[in-house]
């Protein structure tokens, strides 16, 4: 017999028997023997020394009578039935939510029913987290894929390792339907090093000034007097390109001199990442690229992928006031918005993404993370994440971090991460209706970049 009880309709007791186990995680149904009925979803357990399991839960949704989630008042209730739930509560659940996105399969108890996410609950930051080999990268691919077929979010992917490259290939077998609509999508890879109209390139001219004077590693305090020089000589000039700058400089007194060394010190006009004739990473998105990929690989200089990535953002929240919906991607984002920037140009990215995160919301600006570890980024972009995807996390320490973080998870759940599978997510968040144990589904377009494999000595 498994019987719960509750004293605020908001959390409840259980008991039951060993043979007929709920663990946390699962979603229970919860009946009153009156008219109301619940969807609920157990926290945490026990087994006492008599083999009885106790547990506590969370009181999800009220039911109608036809078992269906309505907004109805959840109420205290003093002895109530418990069971699993069934394939049609949880279906239920995701459709009354809008979770219509299909990423993979839910797996509550000895159930499974395809898991969906709810596109409306990306107009909030989401992050993505989990050790190396765990599938991040793979699963990031499935969220984007179906996003792009289920709706017409603009997109800006900051990629490190060419992993989404082929985001708009689609494998061998895949629908003709989601080749049609792939096919349909205005998708822009941009990549270092190529010719034409597909190559990866800042404007410094298009910059903002504190931009440019991060770009060339200048601080306001610690190097006030040619932060000062610059500031003033590209007052007037804000379409000053590198070039037409330095050769002003060269022509100027002592103060103008020392920041035309600078310039040439640190090779900065030698970058391959200015776009000089050619198209801007900020000037294709503006033309109405729905999704533009940016392969932040194959420069030379560090730097140069953190100053495309600093026109791009600024230029993003400049336009804020368009308020065009727009999901900014950034996979192994400890790179790009990492706990403790490493230089001025570091950190000004770093201080964009902040802002964005704090205030992005209300323009359109959501933020989708990816990183191995939570310690890595910096705390005020990550604590404004209200959506959470975690896979396989070994650390102890990452998992009590998160917990922390996400207090909206249950910490039972977390806690089951060191045992994930490959692919094996908790979902919890805003974007679905319940937090959820979650294998992810199959590609439908090619991976980019793929881990290499160890070569065996063949036996004859």
């Amino acid at each position: 017999m498994s019987e719960a009880s509750s004293y605020d309709g908001r959390r409840f007791s259980f008991r039951t028997e060993r043979e007929a186990p709920l663990v946390p995680g699962d979603v229970v149904l919860i009946d009153t023997g009156t008219r109301e009925r619940y969807a609920g979803q157990v926290l945490e357990h026990a087994v006492t020394d008599t083999g009885e399991l106790l547990g506590l839960g969370a009181v999800l949704t009220c039911l109608d009578a036809d078992g269906h989630p309505t907004r109805g008042v959840r109420r205290p209730f003093a002895e109530a039935s418990i069971q699993a739930a069934t394939v049609d509560l949880l279906v239920s659940m995701q459709q009354s939510a809008g979770a219509a996105i299909p990423v993979g399969t839910w797996r509550s108890g000895h159930l499974e029913t395809p898991a969906h996410l709810k596109a409306q609950g990306f107009n909030r930051h989401t992050f993505l987290c989990g050790q190396s080999g765990s599938g991040k990268t793979y699963a990031l691919g499935v969220i984007l894929e179906q996003l792009i077929l289920a709706t017409e979010l603009r997109m800006v992917v900051l990629d490190p390792n060419a992993d989404f490259v082929r985001l708009g290939e689609t494998l061998p077998g895949a629908p003709e339907e989601v080749a049609q609509r792939l096919r349909a999508t205005d998708l822009r890879v941009l990549r270092a090093g190529t010719s034409g109209s597909d190559t990866l390139h800042a404007r410094f001219s298009s910059m903002s000034p504190r931009s440019k004077a991060a770009v060339l590693r200048m601080d306001p305090v610690a190097d006030r007097g040619e932060y000062n020089t610059f500031m003033r000589e590209t007052a007037d000039a804000s379409r000053h390109g590198l070039t037409s700058l330095l050769d002003t400089l060269q022509r100027g007194g002592p103060d103008q001199i020392a920041l035309a060394q600078r310039i040439e010190n640190l090779g900065v006009l030698d970058w391959e990442v200015w776009a000089k004739e050619r198209p801007s990473a900020v000037e294709i998105i503006d033309s109405g690229t729905r999704i533009t990929v940016m392969d932040l690989g194959g420069f030379e200089d560090p730097a140069e992928p953190l100053a495309v990535s600093l026109e791009v953002l600024d230029s993003l929240w400049a336009n804020r006031g368009s308020r065009t919906p727009t999901l900014i991607v950034i996979d192994e984002a400890h790179n790009v918005c990492p706990a403790e920037p490493a230089s001025t140009l570091a950190a000004a990215v770093t201080d964009r993404l902040i802002q964005i995160a704090a205030e992005g919301r209300k323009f359109g600006l959501w933020l989708l993370l990816s990183s191995q570890r939570p310690s890595k980024l910096h705390p005020q972009v990550l604590s404004q994440c209200d959506n959470l995807a975690l896979m396989r996390m070994n650390s102890p320490s990452d998992v009590e971090e998160l917990a922390q973080l996400f207090g909206f998870t249950p910490p039972a759940m977390l806690h089951a991460a060191p045992s994930f599978a490959q692919g094996e997510v908790l979902l919890a968040g805003g974007f679905v209706p319940a937090p959820s144990f979650v294998q992810m589904g199959a590609r439908l377009t090619q991976e980019g970049g793929q881990d290499v494999k160890v070569p065996v000595t063949k036996v004859p």
